[in-house]
């Protein structure tokens, strides 16, 4: 005889459909989160508490009188929905030791050559992934690399360090009154410890090689090999703003602790519209002159009789052509969006 054992919600009673790695199941019946996995028992499982809705909403509107940006059109301005949940993210302690390979290019007298370098490092720091894969969100991954900005500042224990940048709870201490009493939902986290130390060890890769390397160089090889030394879960208030203008939808999204701006994504006016033109424009005249230099038989002429600077004075107008196309292709594809995201 097989006993299939069921999972119920410990405010509803209703079924709830759980996997392995599963931590928090919000009841789909009733929005109740039920701990799975021991996940109240756990040391280093982590919540912050938000601000209240109203709080979010007074900043955002605050935002639209202040910002240029919204000049002409704040009586349009109509708020459609605020969304606000518990985002779970993986935080982790990584530290390890890498090496890479470069190539940088010295000039030594008229000529230019590569010379190789080789270097090792050891770095320590504070990495941050979002605990659901399947769900894509351009918020939750700004949020996240809000903290790994303190990623130098890792203490010893992970909780000495998120306590240094967050107001953490552990988890444990809540109780079904103060779950209830909650204003957000808890977003279930799609993934346990296991796979969590292998994605913040991969994040921990990608962190190495962004600080590390140096810039304006040719990357030949790059080795990060890290050990996780101590991870926690953490679940962060996040606040969206939806609103309509202009026969568009938009958002802004809020750090539901602190109240900051996390990302914004909103109308492109016509003013900027024009600017972004007008500066693609200057990228088209200077690509053009700095291109028709070549065409110059003067140049050419002071090119012959300029000795050791000549290579200088060849490769000057290439720089300005290169610049000048650069800056008006950026600026000619701003033109044609109609939202902007501000970070």
């Amino acid at each position: 005889m097989v006993i299939i054992e069921v999972f119920k919600c410990e405010h509803c009673g209703a079924p709830l459909d759980v996997t392995p790695e599963d931590i928090i199941i919000v009841c789909p019946y009733c929005g109740y989160p039920n701990a799975y996995d021991r996940v109240f028992t756990e040391k280093n499982v982590f919540f912050v508490e938000s601000l209240p809705k109203k709080e979010i909403l007074r900043r955002f509107h605050e935002r639209v009188q202040k910002d240029p940006d919204y000049r002409g059109i704040r009586g349009k301005i109509k708020v459609v929905k605020v969304e606000g949940y518990y985002v779970p993210l993986w935080l982790g302690i990584v530290g390890g030791r890498g090496n890479m390979r470069y190539i940088i290019y010295e000039k030594e007298g008229n000529n230019t050559k590569a010379v190789v370098k080789f270097k090792k490092f050891e770095m320590e720091s504070l990495v941050c992934v979002p605990a659901r894969r399947n769900v894509y969100d351009l918020a939750v991954e700004e949020l996240a690399l809000k903290f790994e900005r303190y990623g130098y500042l890792s203490f010893k224990r992970i909780e000495d360090t998120l306590k240094y940048i967050m107001d953490v709870r552990p988890i444990g201490s809540l109780t079904p009154e103060k779950w209830e009493s909650l204003e957000l939902a808890f977003l279930n986290a799609d993934f346990g410890k296991q796979y969590a130390k292998m994605a913040l060890s991969d994040r921990a890769s990608d962190v190495a090689k962004e600080r590390r390397v140096p810039e304006d160089v040719e990357l030949k090889f790059f080795k990060f090999e890290g050990d996780v030394k101590e991870i926690a879960l953490v679940f962060y208030p996040l606040w969206k703003v939806y609103y309509d203008v202009e026969g568009g939808t938009y958002f802004v999204a809020y750090d539901g602790h602190y109240g900051k701006e996390v990302l914004a994504v909103e109308p492109v006016r016509l003013w900027r519209k024009i600017h972004y033109a007008l500066v693609s424009l200057i990228g088209i005249a200077i690509a053009g002159f700095s291109l028709a230099i070549y065409g110059n038989f003067t140049y050419w002429e002071a090119l012959v009789h300029a000795g050791k600077g000549g290579s200088v004075l060849f490769i000057l107008p290439a720089i300005g052509t290169y610049f000048g196309f650069e800056l008006a292709r950026g600026y000619g594809k701003k033109v044609a969006r109609d939202v902007r995201v501000e970070r």
